[in-house]
Protein backbone atom coordinates (compact mmCIF):
# COMPACT_ATOMS: atom_id res chain seq x y z
CA UNK A 1 0.00 0.00 0.00
CA UNK A 2 2.85 2.30 0.66
CA UNK A 3 6.50 2.53 -0.39
CA UNK A 4 9.35 0.73 1.38
CA UNK A 5 11.76 2.79 3.47
CA UNK A 6 14.62 2.31 5.97
CA UNK A 7 14.86 4.20 9.27
CA UNK A 8 17.52 4.86 11.89
CA UNK A 9 15.20 5.38 14.83
CA UNK A 10 11.52 5.10 15.75
CA UNK A 11 9.16 6.64 13.28
CA UNK A 12 5.62 7.54 12.59
CA UNK A 13 4.29 6.27 9.33
CA UNK A 14 2.25 9.25 8.34
CA UNK A 15 0.98 10.66 11.58
CA UNK A 16 2.01 11.86 15.06
CA UNK A 17 0.05 13.25 17.98
CA UNK A 18 2.99 14.41 20.08
CA UNK A 19 4.20 18.03 20.35
CA UNK A 20 7.82 18.50 19.32
CA UNK A 21 10.45 21.18 18.88
CA UNK A 22 11.19 22.41 15.38
CA UNK A 23 14.34 20.33 15.33
CA UNK A 24 12.59 17.12 16.30
CA UNK A 25 9.80 17.81 13.81
CA UNK A 26 12.37 18.10 11.05
CA UNK A 27 14.03 14.85 12.09
CA UNK A 28 10.75 12.97 12.38
CA UNK A 29 9.61 14.23 9.02
CA UNK A 30 12.83 12.85 7.57
CA UNK A 31 12.15 9.52 9.21
CA UNK A 32 8.47 9.16 8.37
CA UNK A 33 7.65 5.57 7.63
CA UNK A 34 5.80 4.48 4.53
CA UNK A 35 4.42 1.17 3.47
CA UNK A 36 7.38 -0.82 4.62
CA UNK A 37 9.91 0.25 7.20
CA UNK A 38 13.19 -1.59 7.74
CA UNK A 39 14.32 -0.76 11.27
CA UNK A 40 17.99 -0.33 12.10
CA UNK A 41 19.53 -1.92 15.14
CA UNK A 42 19.20 1.06 17.45
CA UNK A 43 15.67 2.00 16.48
CA UNK A 44 14.61 -1.62 16.79
CA UNK A 45 16.08 -2.02 20.26
CA UNK A 46 14.34 1.12 21.52
CA UNK A 47 10.92 -0.28 20.64
CA UNK A 48 11.59 -3.92 21.44
CA UNK A 49 9.71 -3.63 24.75
CA UNK A 50 6.28 -5.17 25.01
CA UNK A 51 3.11 -4.60 26.95
CA UNK A 52 0.88 -7.60 27.61
CA UNK A 53 -2.53 -6.20 28.47
CA UNK A 54 -4.03 -5.86 24.97
CA UNK A 55 -3.89 -2.07 25.43
CA UNK A 56 -2.61 -0.16 22.42
CA UNK A 57 0.54 1.92 22.87
CA UNK A 58 2.56 4.24 20.64
CA UNK A 59 5.71 3.45 22.62
CA UNK A 60 5.57 -0.31 23.03
CA UNK A 61 4.48 -3.33 21.06
CA UNK A 62 1.34 -5.05 22.28
CA UNK A 63 0.74 -8.74 21.42
CA UNK A 64 -2.88 -8.87 20.24
CA UNK A 65 -4.63 -12.19 19.83
CA UNK A 66 -5.89 -13.10 16.37
CA UNK A 67 -9.60 -13.91 16.77
CA UNK A 68 -10.75 -14.00 13.14
CA UNK A 69 -9.25 -14.52 9.69
CA UNK A 70 -11.29 -14.19 6.49
CA UNK A 71 -10.13 -14.32 2.87
CA UNK A 72 -11.71 -11.39 1.02
CA UNK A 73 -9.93 -11.60 -2.35
CA UNK A 74 -7.60 -14.05 -4.11
CA UNK A 75 -4.59 -12.64 -2.26
CA UNK A 76 -6.01 -10.54 0.61
CA UNK A 77 -7.32 -11.32 4.09
CA UNK A 78 -9.18 -9.54 6.84
CA UNK A 79 -7.58 -10.15 10.24
CA UNK A 80 -9.43 -9.28 13.44
CA UNK A 81 -7.28 -8.67 16.53
CA UNK A 82 -8.54 -8.43 20.10
CA UNK A 83 -8.02 -4.98 21.65
CA UNK A 84 -8.60 -3.78 25.20
CA UNK A 85 -11.84 -1.77 25.31
CA UNK A 86 -11.60 1.89 26.32
CA UNK A 87 -15.16 3.19 26.22
CA UNK A 88 -14.53 6.94 26.32
CA UNK A 89 -11.49 7.10 24.07
CA UNK A 90 -11.70 8.24 20.46
CA UNK A 91 -9.52 6.54 17.87
CA UNK A 92 -7.66 9.01 15.60
CA UNK A 93 -8.60 8.93 11.91
CA UNK A 94 -6.81 8.48 9.63
CA UNK A 95 -4.06 6.57 11.41
CA UNK A 96 -2.06 3.37 11.20
CA UNK A 97 -0.34 0.80 13.39
CA UNK A 98 3.05 -0.84 13.02
CA UNK A 99 3.41 -4.61 12.88
CA UNK A 100 6.84 -6.15 13.16
CA UNK A 101 8.56 -9.36 12.18
CA UNK A 102 11.11 -10.27 14.85
CA UNK A 103 12.86 -12.78 12.61
CA UNK A 104 14.28 -10.16 10.24
CA UNK A 105 13.60 -6.97 12.23
CA UNK A 106 11.18 -5.39 9.77
CA UNK A 107 8.17 -3.18 10.55
CA UNK A 108 5.17 -2.67 8.32
CA UNK A 109 2.37 -0.10 8.74
CA UNK A 110 -1.25 -1.11 8.28
CA UNK A 111 -4.44 0.94 8.58
CA UNK A 112 -7.35 -0.44 10.64
CA UNK A 113 -10.61 -0.27 8.72
CA UNK A 114 -12.96 -0.10 11.71
CA UNK A 115 -13.50 3.40 13.05
CA UNK A 116 -12.89 2.89 16.76
CA UNK A 117 -11.00 -0.23 17.91
CA UNK A 118 -11.12 1.16 21.46
CA UNK A 119 -14.91 1.04 21.48
CA UNK A 120 -15.25 -2.14 19.41
CA UNK A 121 -12.76 -4.16 21.42
CA UNK A 122 -11.11 -5.36 18.22
CA UNK A 123 -9.08 -4.11 15.26
CA UNK A 124 -9.76 -5.14 11.66
CA UNK A 125 -6.83 -5.09 9.24
CA UNK A 126 -6.78 -5.84 5.52
CA UNK A 127 -3.59 -7.69 4.62
CA UNK A 128 -2.52 -8.38 1.06
CA UNK A 129 -0.14 -11.31 0.72
CA UNK A 130 3.00 -10.51 -1.25
CA UNK A 131 5.33 -13.37 -2.15
CA UNK A 132 8.35 -11.20 -1.37
CA UNK A 133 6.79 -9.69 1.76
CA UNK A 134 7.89 -11.44 4.95
CA UNK A 135 5.40 -9.69 7.23
CA UNK A 136 2.38 -10.19 4.98
CA UNK A 137 3.27 -13.85 4.38
CA UNK A 138 3.64 -14.42 8.11
CA UNK A 139 0.40 -12.66 9.01
CA UNK A 140 -1.67 -14.47 6.41
CA UNK A 141 -0.33 -17.82 7.63
CA UNK A 142 -1.54 -17.25 11.21
CA UNK A 143 -4.38 -19.26 12.73
CA UNK A 144 -7.11 -17.63 14.87
CA UNK A 145 -6.83 -18.26 18.62
CA UNK A 146 -3.33 -19.68 18.14
CA UNK A 147 -1.24 -16.66 17.16
CA UNK A 148 -0.65 -13.11 18.36
CA UNK A 149 0.25 -10.07 16.28
CA UNK A 150 2.63 -7.47 17.71
CA UNK A 151 1.15 -3.98 17.29
CA UNK A 152 2.40 -0.45 18.04
CA UNK A 153 0.16 2.56 17.55
CA UNK A 154 -2.03 4.27 16.59
CA UNK A 155 0.42 6.52 14.74
CA UNK A 156 -0.96 9.80 13.46
CA UNK A 157 0.10 13.06 11.83
CA UNK A 158 -1.84 16.19 12.87
CA UNK A 159 -1.97 17.74 9.40
CA UNK A 160 -3.95 14.77 8.14
CA UNK A 161 -6.42 14.24 10.98
CA UNK A 162 -10.10 14.56 10.15
CA UNK A 163 -11.92 17.58 11.56
CA UNK A 164 -15.70 17.70 11.10
CA UNK A 165 -16.91 20.36 8.64
CA UNK A 166 -13.37 21.56 7.93
CA UNK A 167 -14.03 21.13 4.19
CA UNK A 168 -17.13 20.81 2.02
CA UNK A 169 -15.78 18.21 -0.41
CA UNK A 170 -13.47 15.25 0.20
CA UNK A 171 -12.14 13.45 -2.86
CA UNK A 172 -10.24 10.17 -2.74
CA UNK A 173 -8.20 8.33 -5.35
CA UNK A 174 -7.04 4.87 -4.29
CA UNK A 175 -5.40 1.83 -5.82
CA UNK A 176 -5.36 -1.72 -4.42
CA UNK A 177 -4.82 -1.88 -0.67
CA UNK A 178 -4.65 1.91 -0.67
CA UNK A 179 -8.36 1.67 0.07
CA UNK A 180 -7.72 1.01 3.79
CA UNK A 181 -7.07 4.59 4.99
CA UNK A 182 -9.76 5.82 2.63
CA UNK A 183 -12.39 3.46 4.00
CA UNK A 184 -11.47 4.40 7.56
CA UNK A 185 -11.90 8.08 6.72
CA UNK A 186 -15.07 7.61 4.64
CA UNK A 187 -16.82 5.88 7.54
CA UNK A 188 -15.71 8.52 10.04
CA UNK A 189 -17.06 11.35 7.87
CA UNK A 190 -20.36 9.79 6.81
CA UNK A 191 -21.26 8.33 10.20
CA UNK A 192 -20.33 11.39 12.25
CA UNK A 193 -23.54 12.99 13.63
CA UNK A 194 -21.70 16.31 13.89
CA UNK A 195 -20.87 16.34 10.18
CA UNK A 196 -23.91 15.99 7.95
CA UNK A 197 -22.77 18.24 5.12
CA UNK A 198 -19.36 17.03 3.90
CA UNK A 199 -19.61 15.25 0.54
CA UNK A 200 -17.22 12.42 -0.34
CA UNK A 201 -16.27 10.78 -3.63
CA UNK A 202 -13.92 7.90 -4.35
CA UNK A 203 -12.16 6.68 -7.48
CA UNK A 204 -10.86 3.18 -6.78
CA UNK A 205 -8.58 1.38 -9.22
CA UNK A 206 -7.71 -2.33 -9.43
CA UNK A 207 -6.61 -4.90 -11.98
CA UNK A 208 -9.72 -7.10 -11.99
CA UNK A 209 -13.15 -7.21 -10.39
CA UNK A 210 -11.97 -9.87 -7.92
CA UNK A 211 -9.27 -7.50 -6.65
CA UNK A 212 -11.76 -4.88 -5.42
CA UNK A 213 -11.42 -4.85 -1.63
CA UNK A 214 -14.33 -3.92 0.64
CA UNK A 215 -16.64 -3.79 -2.38
CA UNK A 216 -19.75 -4.78 -0.46
CA UNK A 217 -19.06 -2.27 2.31
CA UNK A 218 -18.44 0.56 -0.16
CA UNK A 219 -21.60 -0.20 -2.12
CA UNK A 220 -23.64 -0.28 1.09
CA UNK A 221 -22.28 3.12 2.11
CA UNK A 222 -23.10 4.54 -1.32
CA UNK A 223 -26.67 3.23 -1.08
CA UNK A 224 -27.12 4.57 2.45
CA UNK A 225 -25.53 7.98 1.84
CA UNK A 226 -26.33 8.39 -1.87
CA UNK A 227 -26.69 12.15 -1.47
CA UNK A 228 -23.19 12.50 0.01
CA UNK A 229 -21.04 9.61 -1.22
CA UNK A 230 -20.22 8.38 -4.73
CA UNK A 231 -17.74 5.73 -5.85
CA UNK A 232 -16.30 4.99 -9.28
CA UNK A 233 -14.50 1.67 -9.90
CA UNK A 234 -11.69 1.59 -12.46
CA UNK A 235 -10.36 -1.76 -13.72
CA UNK A 236 -7.55 -2.65 -16.09
CA UNK A 237 -9.66 -5.56 -17.33
CA UNK A 238 -13.35 -4.77 -16.67
CA UNK A 239 -15.96 -7.49 -17.30
CA UNK A 240 -18.61 -4.97 -18.35
CA UNK A 241 -19.37 -1.33 -19.06
CA UNK A 242 -20.33 -0.87 -15.41
CA UNK A 243 -16.66 -0.10 -14.75
CA UNK A 244 -14.25 2.45 -16.12
CA UNK A 245 -11.46 0.85 -18.18
CA UNK A 246 -7.74 1.43 -17.80
CA UNK A 247 -6.22 3.94 -15.38
CA UNK A 248 -7.39 7.07 -13.61
CA UNK A 249 -7.72 9.98 -16.04
CA UNK A 250 -8.29 13.71 -15.82
CA UNK A 251 -11.82 13.29 -17.17
CA UNK A 252 -12.68 10.71 -14.49
CA UNK A 253 -11.59 13.11 -11.76
CA UNK A 254 -13.39 16.05 -13.33
CA UNK A 255 -16.56 13.96 -13.57
CA UNK A 256 -16.47 13.26 -9.82
CA UNK A 257 -15.52 16.76 -8.66
CA UNK A 258 -18.16 18.89 -7.00
CA UNK A 259 -16.15 22.11 -7.27
CA UNK A 260 -16.86 23.12 -3.69
CA UNK A 261 -14.95 26.09 -2.29
CA UNK A 262 -13.29 24.13 0.52
CA UNK A 263 -11.99 20.76 -0.66
CA UNK A 264 -9.40 18.12 0.17
CA UNK A 265 -8.11 15.28 -2.01
CA UNK A 266 -6.49 12.15 -0.56
CA UNK A 267 -4.41 9.82 -2.73
CA UNK A 268 -3.15 6.37 -1.77
CA UNK A 269 -1.80 3.56 -3.90
CA UNK A 270 1.25 2.26 -5.76
CA UNK A 271 4.04 4.73 -6.49
CA UNK A 272 3.27 4.61 -10.20
CA UNK A 273 -0.27 5.74 -9.52
CA UNK A 274 0.86 8.50 -7.17
CA UNK A 275 3.31 9.77 -9.77
CA UNK A 276 0.59 9.99 -12.41
CA UNK A 277 -2.13 11.45 -10.20
CA UNK A 278 -0.36 13.93 -7.92
CA UNK A 279 3.37 13.20 -7.76
CA UNK A 280 5.16 11.02 -5.24
CA UNK A 281 6.27 12.21 -1.84
CA UNK A 282 9.68 13.88 -1.63
CA UNK A 283 12.80 11.96 -0.64
CA UNK A 284 12.66 13.47 2.84
CA UNK A 285 9.13 12.00 3.15
CA UNK A 286 7.47 15.40 3.07
CA UNK A 287 4.46 15.80 0.77
CA UNK A 288 6.54 17.15 -2.10
CA UNK A 289 5.27 19.24 -5.01
CA UNK A 290 1.92 18.59 -6.65
CA UNK A 291 2.27 17.33 -10.22
CA UNK A 292 0.33 15.01 -12.51
CA UNK A 293 -3.42 15.06 -13.08
CA UNK A 294 -4.34 17.01 -9.96
CA UNK A 295 -1.87 19.76 -10.82
CA UNK A 296 -3.36 20.01 -14.31
CA UNK A 297 -6.80 20.35 -12.73
CA UNK A 298 -5.63 23.30 -10.65
CA UNK A 299 -5.32 21.74 -7.21
CA UNK A 300 -2.87 23.36 -4.79
CA UNK A 301 -0.56 21.60 -2.34
CA UNK A 302 -2.69 22.49 0.68
CA UNK A 303 -5.67 20.75 -0.95
CA UNK A 304 -3.93 17.38 -1.37
CA UNK A 305 -2.67 14.72 1.02
CA UNK A 306 -0.49 11.89 -0.27
CA UNK A 307 -0.43 8.62 1.59
CA UNK A 308 2.48 6.40 0.62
Amino acid sequence: MFAHRSILTSSRRLFSTATHTKKSKKLQTLLLGTACLTASYFGWEKYDAYTNNNKLSQDQYTPLGLIKKQQISPDSYLLRLEVKKEQNKEYPVPSCVYIKDDAIQVMRPYTPINQNPYLDGYMDLVIKKYQDGSVSRTLTSFTPHQHKVHIRGPMVEPECLYEPKSVDEVGMIAGGTGISPMYQLICRILENPDDQTTSVWLIYGNKTEKDILLRQELDQLQAKYNDRFRVKYVLEDPPSDAYERGYVTENMIRDMMLNKEKRKIYVCGPNRMLAAVCGERARDYSQGPVTGLLSELGFQSDEIWKFQ
